[in-house]
């Protein structure tokens, strides 16, 4: 009988596998470089790396983030949106707030879609659901050709008040199929049948831009995976912490736009709870990004409105988590006045840090980690060769020179940089809700996050450090406390536990 559980995450610059025996409960776990462009190939690598038959594998579970990158990097397929006559601009229109209230000449990003590729056509329903002017088919069916001349992949159909009736919304979508029998159509009466419009059409835009993308991508994988042995299904984990089948991603694809992030504050939790701790800091710390979660109380936040680029909402329930641009691969540079930034830009997996001699040439934070002696030779089990004589020179290069700082000095304060990022992405998911950081323990995970942890506690003063065996695939967790009360003699506070500052280096083992 099938026996083993195997779960995949897909991060930006490594995929975990992770593989759970029912029978002896035994867990392994491999980890491989991504492959940005085809992330199937890396998740099949990692898979046959682990050396599994799948036809003994009885769950196969997958957080990616195929619908995240898309909606970051904006590569799309030839989309096109169809509106009710004089709404063609909701989608910039917006709610008229901004992400930062004090910059006047900072705005949001344009819009999923383009205004040419957006369009309307005469129909018109009031508030209660009365059909006011009738949907001119004659009309719609000649935008449909050419919608077809023009290539559209995929149609997102926003219609006025469809969320109390949309007749005109599933007519449209009949008349789109017909004369474009292979586009993916998505419909805000469907998608989400809610009132306001300029929630209604970003969530369903989204939505109709992920379509071929991700289904594709599923769908493959999922072929994949059958023609290897796999007779289950193949779940994948959706923004609200919950699975779907490949049958219900291909109807609300955006729901995977946060699945590998609600899939790190679950185990955060979990560990969090297995350790005795009700309130607990995630730092999930790979190599692109840091995804910071809460637990109250041994619950997490969820929320109903969130996004992937602020200004345009995905209205799904979703687990609430912070993600700032600070990871592994994250750069460290100069910016014009001379001072030290790092991130949010990253190398990701291709180029890669300088130290994975993949051609990339500037510094990151896992170049200063090796230059610092935190990382040793070789990542991922050996999948990864570093060399430090690369990571040396382009932080000497890029950093040091520049700032007229020894090596050593640079690389410390390219952590340091990184590390206060971090810190002040706590501050905001606790401070700026009236909890304290002290009442809670940091539970450092992911690539990175056992490497950094330790100094972000120390930053916020927070007392307990959670660290699990396998930080890049939680497996069991290892709780480092400072009720001992030992001092570490390098501390400056002089309060800091001895064991808590030691995690790194007993962590880093595992880590990346």
């Amino acid at each position: 009988m099938s026996s083993l559980r195997v779960a995949v995450d897909v991060g930006g610059t490594f995929t975990d596998v992770c593989i759970f025996d029912e029978h002896s409960h035994q867990v392994r776990v491999t980890k491989v470089p991504s492959t940005p462009d085809d992330p199937m190939l890396a998740v099949m690598d990692g898979v046959h790396r682990g050396e599994v038959d799948l036809a003994d594998v009885a769950l196969f579970s997958h957080g990616t983030t195929v619908a995240t990158n898309a909606l970051i990097t904006r590569r799309f397929p030839p989309a096109a949106m169809v509106t009710t006559r004089g709404f063609r601009d909701v989608l910039e229109i917006r709610d008229s707030t901004k992400d930062d209230l004090w910059d006047a000449y900072k705005d949001v990003g344009r819009p999923y879609i383009r205004r040419r590729d957006r369009f309307e056509v005469t129909e018109r329903i009031d508030y209660a659901g009365e059909v006011v002017e009738p949907l001119d088919e004659d009309e719609a069916r000649r935008l449909a050709r050419l919608l077809r001349r023009r290539g559209a992949t995929t149609v997102a159909v926003c219609f006025v008040n469809s969320h109390a009736n949309p007749a005109h919304e599933f007519r449209m979508r009949e008349i789109l199929q017909e004369e474009l029998p292979e586009a993916r159509v998505s419909t805000s009466a469907e998608i989400l049948p809610e009132i306001f419009e300029y929630d209604r059409f970003n969530t369903t835009v989204a939505n109709a831009v992920l379509a071929p993308l991700v289904t594709g991508y599923v769908d493959r994988l999922g072929e994949e995976l059958q023609g290897e042995g796999y007779a289950g299904d193949l779940l994948l984990l959706h923004s609200g912490g919950g699975s779907m089948t490949p049958k219900m991603v291909s109807r609300y694809p955006v729901r995977l736009a946060a699945s590998g992030i609600a899939a790190g504050a679950i185990a955060a939790r979990h560990i969090a709870t297995q350790a005795g701790f009700p309130n607990a800091i995630g730092l999930d710390m790979g190599g692109t990004s840091t995804d910071i979660c809460l637990v109250h109380g041994g619950e997490l936040r969820v929320t109903k409105e969130w996004s992937v680029e602020y200004g345009y909402p995905i209205i799904f329930p979703s687990i609430e988590v912070l993600t700032i641009g600070a990871g592994g691969g994250s750069l460290a540079w100069l910016d014009e006045a001379g001072s030290l930034r790092n991130g949010p830009q990253s190398a990701g997996a291709d180029p890669g840090p300088a130290c994975y001699d993949t051609g990339g040439i500037e510094p990151t934070n896992s170049d200063a980690n090796v230059v610092l002696g935190r990382l040793g030779s070789t990542l991922a089990g050996g999948a990864k060769q570093l060399r430090p004589e690369l990571a040396k020179h382009a932080i000497v290069e890029k950093i040091a020179t520049p700032l007229g700082l020894e090596l050593a000095e640079a690389a410390g304060a390219i952590v340091k940089v990184a590390n206060a990022n971090m810190a002040d992405a706590v501050r905001l998911v606790s401070i700026r809700r009236g909890l304290d950081p002290r009442d809670f323990a940091l539970i450092a995970f992911g690539g990175a996050g056992a490497l950094h942890g330790a100094e972000v506690a120390r930053e916020l003063s927070i007392p307990t450090v959670i660290v699990p065996a396998n930080p890049g695939s939680p497996r069991r967790s290892g709780v480092f406390s400072s009720t001992s009360g030992t001092t570490c003699r390098r501390c400056t506070t002089g309060r800091f536990p001895r064991s808590t500052r030691s995690i790194s280096r007993r962590a880093s083992a595992h880590s990346n």
